[in-house]
């Protein structure tokens, strides 16, 4: 999986907790990798400020994992950031434009029945989110 940068912040009063790949080469996967798909993970336990109960944070380490890596299969996208807040997680990769998302993502969904996980795919081929992302943020 590499070695990931993680950064703590604080938006709009809130704990912002933030990991991305330590090394992301943009100018080769831009190409390859067209479109942005974001999964977002609903925490069923979460603290009032929004961060997962602890216990419960610990348990989705396998989810996570299997989220991370979902699309390395055939090499159909990369993560580029999981950011967790207001009692989400997102989980954001650039995948190749025929990447069966919904397929990917419902497989690990059936596994973890009792979480909920949702996605968007959208067009993103000059990777604008992650750019304008990682100027704000990192």
């Amino acid at each position: 999986m590499g070695t990931w940068l993680t950064a703590e912040k604080t938006y709009e009063g809130f704990p912002l907790f933030l990991r991305r790949p330590a090394v992301l080469d943009v100018d080769a996967h831009r190409v390859t990798f067209p479109t942005l798909a974001i999964v977002t993970h609903e925490f069923t336990k979460r603290e009032p400020n929004g961060l997962p109960e602890a216990d419960y944070n610990h348990g989705l380490a396998g989810m996570d994992n299997e989220l991370i890596v979902a699309f390395d299969v055939d090499r159909m996208g990369v993560p580029v950031l999981v950011e967790t807040f207001g009692g989400k997680r997102h989980y954001y990769f650039y995948v190749a434009a025929d990447a069966d998302v919904a397929a990917v993502i419902s497989a690990v969904a059936r596994r973890y029945p009792e979480e909920r996980l949702s996605w968007s795919v959208r067009s993103d081929p000059k990777w604008g989110f992650i750019s304008k992302y990682a100027t704000e943020y990192f």
